[in-house]
C-alpha cells in the first residue's frame, strides 16, 4: 500500500499499489491511523510471539527526542516499567527487569562523567 498525506493535512490516504490486483483507497484520520497502526502493531506481535527477540545490534530505528515518559514499578515482574508516547506508534512501554536495572544505571552513571566542551550540550543528541 503506498501512505500519503491528503492535501489538506487532516487525514492520510491508503491506496493499494498497482499490480496488487485491488484499486481504490481509503482515507484515515488520525485516531483511525492510530487505530490502525495499534492493530497492525498486535497482529505483527501475535506472528512473532513464540520467537525470541532479534538482536538490536545493528537493528535501524528512529529515535524520539521528545515526548511524555513515565517510570513505574511492574509488580509482576518486580523490575521497572518505562513507558513513553511514541510519534509514530502511540504509547509504548518497556519492562526492564532487575539485572537490566543494574545495566541502565551502570550506563546512565557513565553517562553522567562524559565531560561536555558547553554545558547546553547536554541536552543536544550525541
Amino acid at each position: 500500500m503506498q501512505v500519503t498525506r491528503s492535501e489538506d493535512g487532516k487525514t492520510v490516504i491508503l491506496s493499494f499499489l498497482e499490480g496488487s490486483g485491488i484499486s481504490g483507497s481509503i482515507a484515515l484520520d488520525e485516531t483511525q491511523l492510530a487505530q490502525l497502526i495499534a492493530s497492525l502493531g498486535l497482529a505483527h506481535a501475535s506472528l512473532v510471539e513464540k520467537r525470541p527477540p532479534p538482536p538490536i545490534a545493528g537493528a535501524r530505528f528512529t529515535p524520539v527526542y521528545t515526548t511524555n515518559w513515565a517510570l513505574q514499578i511492574d509488580a509482576l515482574t518486580e523490575g521497572s516499567m518505562l513507558a513513553f508516547q511514541h510519534p509514530a506508534y502511540g504509547p509504548v512501554g518497556v519492562v526492564f527487569g532487575p539485572q537490566d536495572i543494574e545495566q541502565i544505571i551502570r550506563g546512565l552513571q557513565k553517562q553522567r562523567t562524559m565531560i561536555r566542551s558547553n554545558p547546553e550540550d547536554a541536552s543536544q543528541p550525541s
